[in-house]
């Protein structure tokens, strides 16, 4: 991330569920005085820095990762090296699923017989830094909402915000995000319905 035209740079990395991402900074040019930073953020972490980086050692925690450097002069930056391993820690459940890529389709996930009751599965999306996510709800049948107690409910989460919003019933929505990142979860009561869920997402290109 060196030798750039433009003050502000982001890389995101990103692997399969059950692995972790560590970053090791091999050089840096950054004037730290002159306010240029680095920042490192996941769903488990964050951490901004500048000075002391050269072979500091970043660990992820989950299996995305997002670089954003902001530079004054011309030329300075940082050079990362990335690696990923299985996570030291779970976690995920095993209902989750993560989505990379311009588009791809959305389905409510399958609990499996044995899994717990009452286990909230997640569906993560991610897209190339500064695009946007659109998802558009195809059809939705969640049961109705007799019960407040137990009812169906999707939760859709613009994460650079952290702003939710829910979905019940058969309720078909547009929704779009703020950023690159968005995670859907699925709360669900099978012993009163089961419920039916099918959506398409697309990234939208950055203005």
């Amino acid at each position: 991330m060196t030798g750039l035209e433009s003050s502000d740079c982001t890389v995101a990395i990103g692997r399969p569920l059950g692995e972790e991402i560590t970053v090791t900074v091999l050089e840096s040019s950054l004037n730290c005085s002159a306010g240029e930073v680095v920042l490192f953020s996941g769903r488990m972490m964050w951490r901004t820095g500048c000075r002391k980086l050269p072979l500091s050692l970043i660990n992820s925690r989950t299996n995305t990762l997002i670089v954003k450097q902001r530079v004054l002069l011309p030329g300075n930056g940082v050079i990362l090296q990335y690696n990923s391993r299985n996570a030291t820690k779970k976690y995920y459940q095993d209902c989750d699923k993560q989505l990379f890529g311009p588009q791809g389709e959305i389905v409510n996930p399958v609990q499996l017989p044995d899994q717990m009751q009452g286990v909230v599965c997640r569906t993560f999306i991610n897209v190339a830094p500064r695009h946007r996510i659109a998802i558009r709800a195809l059809y939705i049948d969640l049961g109705n909402k007799s019960n407040q107690t137990h009812f169906n409910y999707i939760l859709v989460r613009d994460v650079s915000t952290m702003k939710t919003m829910v979905f019940h019933g058969r309720q078909q929505f547009f929704w779009q995000s703020t950023g690159s990142q968005a995670e859907i979860e699925f709360h669900e009561n099978f012993k009163e319905h089961q419920t039916s869920f099918w959506a398409e997402y697309h990234a939208i290109e950055p203005k």
